[in-house]
């Protein structure tokens, strides 16, 4: 089995390779923003495989498999982007939000940078103060550059370094479920909410009809 899902993941990194590209220096224009269609994927493999070690916007180190067990909200950006990737970071918010409490609190969000020399833990500490958000749950994640092609590539994210500090990407929100297997995805930016959050409530009733079949 992992050795299929290492096959897969070299082959998905292979499929996206020559849009991920090492950053650049320099922070210019930033309204120009070309969306890149997010590649088919396999539902079927966990992402919790994936052995990178990443930091959190506080400074430490966590692995996805340490997420097992809770469905995870997850989607790329990076921090200097002011067009696409607020309304992204802002739609993985307002699902949260749109959530009843029960859910919420079990939802895990991960934000990772594609643009790592930059997109410091520090930094990203700044970015994710300015959501407003819950920081037990949410982690905006640093990691190195071919753990993040890796991932990437098994979300089926695209992204291409421009060369001017601005990235040109794929607007994916991807929902995980407790196993870490892609439950759903939403494309676009500014998209409704109700599909990732059916998924979260098909997820959260599911360990309740199993117990009671189970009785």
């Amino acid at each position: 089995m992992k050795t299929a899902f290492i096959a897969l993941a070299t082959g998905a990194l292979l499929a996206v390779s020559a849009f991920a590209e090492n950053p650049h220096a320099g922070h210019d224009a930033h309204a120009n923003h070309t969306p890149m269609t997010a590649e088919a994927i396999t539902h079927e493999h966990s992402l919790f495989h994936l052995d990178a070690d990443w930091q959190t916007q506080d400074g430490r180190s966590i692995r996805l498999d340490q997420l097992a067990g809770k469905p995870t909200l997850i989607t790329m950006i990076y921090g200097s982007c002011t067009t696409a990737c607020p309304v992204l970071v802002n739609d993985a918010r307002r699902i949260d939000r749109a959530l009843p409490d029960a859910i919420r609190k079990n939802l895990q969000v991960v934000v990772v940078s594609f643009d790592p020399a930059r997109d410091t833990p520090e930094r990203m500490a700044d970015y994710g103060a300015d959501y407003d958000v819950d920081a037990e749950r949410w982690h905006f994640l640093h990691g190195a550059p071919a753990d993040i092609r890796t991932l990437a590539a098994m979300l089926g994210v695209r992204y291409r370094d421009n060369g001017d500090g601005t990235f040109d990407h794929s607007n994916l929100l991807t929902l995980l479920d407790p196993e870490g297997r892609v439950a759903e995805r939403s494309e676009g930016l500014a998209r409704p909410v109700d599909p990732i959050v059916k998924a979260l409530e098909r997820l959260h009733e599911t360990p309740r009809a199993e117990a009671v079949a189970s009785d």
